[in-house]
């Protein structure tokens, strides 16, 4: 059977790109995904009737945020232990010049800011 499937641009770049690093024609990794999608058993959320989802805004709440949460797949491995590089940061010599509280100031602001537009974020994306 052959079926034409419309991709949203952005998930077809993405998907061209993970074919490329698996050396993949776009087919079979897209074959491959709906053969996964397809074999796996339904989790207990999927399973659940529309009409108790919708009845259920904490249900939803928590769904929203499982969608939220990055994928273990794109994660970044580790490369050093959290241990050595704090001992490397600690025998840097930053200079008699260095201010660490206009440092810490600074990171502090840059902090308030990411708040403020994730905030913003959750607001317009209906999160509260």
């Amino acid at each position: 059977m052959t079926t034409t499937i419309t991709l949203p641009d952005q998930l077809a770049s993405q998907l061209q790109r993970r074919a490329a690093a698996e050396q993949r024609s776009v087919e079979a990794l897209a074959i491959a995904y709906i053969e996964s999608g397809l074999t796996e058993p339904e989790s207990p959320v999927v399973a659940a009737s529309d009409e108790a989802l919708a009845n259920d805004p904490e249900l939803l709440a928590l769904v929203a945020r499982i969608k939220a949460t990055p994928s273990p797949a794109r994660s970044i491995p580790s490369q050093r232990k959290l241990a050595e590089l704090l001992r490397s940061f600690e025998a840097m010599d930053l200079g008699d010049d260095y201010d660490l509280d206009a440092e810490v100031a600074a990171l502090d602001a840059a902090e308030a800011e990411l708040r403020a537009i994730n905030r913003a974020d959750d607001i317009a994306e209906g999160r509260g």
